[in-house]
């Protein structure tokens, strides 16, 4: 009798199984049913971390592989633009470059228009090679591109001695401005000439020697001085010393000054 009522209860709960019942509690598993597929190879390792998320198109958030939202990396930063090229072209907002020094004010102002034009203007200055009072080797290439003031002089010219220091102090007022005072003495000993132009401290190229060079220029009177453009030519040309023409001579020097600083 009690073997019959634990059969008729075992075959109770078959027919029940069979028949349906109420569905088991989510997450929870019936002995019976057969265990799920394993999931771990789909599932990300612990151990590297959770996977990132790709950014969508639009930059928002995107759905991450674990089913959460995670946000969009935000822009990379520009990278700082390239250095300009040194040797480009300057932008339009660039300073230009700075133009040549306006010349100081003029030291003479009285201004005979009848000084300077004695003979040889319009002529190349003739070519030369001299030495200076150091020995050393000029030409007439030596200053090329500067305006040059040459003044043939001597020693023995007493007036040359008077008009030397004029032209000096042209030339210490003008040379950074591209003048160069080239004074051409025919002594051949450059004892007295050194002595002289020490005592005078004088700043001009002083070369010696020249009397031949002199002589190509047959002047009858000394000293004669000529204004000389970049290119060698002769602009303007003074015979003997004429203290009242220095305010013409002047006035030729800036000329030609300003005419090698136009563009």
């Amino acid at each position: 009798m009690r073997r019959a009522a634990v059969l008729f209860a075992i075959l109770g709960l078959v027919a029940c199984d069979k028949q349906g019942s109420t569905p088991p509690e989510p997450g929870v598993l019936a002995a019976h049913d057969p265990p799920p597929e394993d999931s771990a190879a789909d599932a990300p390792d612990a151990s590297e971390g959770a996977t990132a998320a790709e950014p969508s198109a639009d930059g928002g958030a995107v759905e991450s592989v674990d089913g959460g939202t995670t946000s969009a990396p935000s822009e990379p930063t520009p990278a700082d633009p390239p250095p300009q090229d040194a040797g480009a072209a300057a932008s339009p907002g660039e300073a230009a470059p700075p133009k040549p020094a306006a010349l100081p004010k003029a030291l003479h102002g009285k201004v005979v228009a009848s000084c300077g034009k004695d003979e040889g203007v319009g002529q190349k200055l003739k070519s030369f090679a001299l030495k200076t009072v150091d020995g050393k080797a000029v030409s007439h290439r030596s200053w090329k591109g500067r305006v040059l003031l040459v003044n043939f002089w001597g020693t023995w010219c007493k007036p040359c001695l008077k008009e030397l220091p004029e032209f000096e102090q042209l030339h210490r007022r003008y040379k950074k401005h591209g003048l160069t005072l080239v004074a051409i003495a025919t002594d051949e000993d450059p004892e007295p000439v050194k002595e002289y132009v020490d005592s005078r401290k004088i700043s001009a190229k002083v070369v010696i020697g020249a009397e031949d060079y002199a002589g190509q220029y047959g002047a009858e009177k000394f000293p004669f001085s000529f204004v000389v453009d970049p290119k060698g030519v002769i602009k303007a040309s003074y015979r003997g010393y004429r203290p009242e023409c220095i305010g013409k001579l002047e006035a030729d020097v800036r000329r030609e000054l300003e005419a090698r600083a136009a563009p």
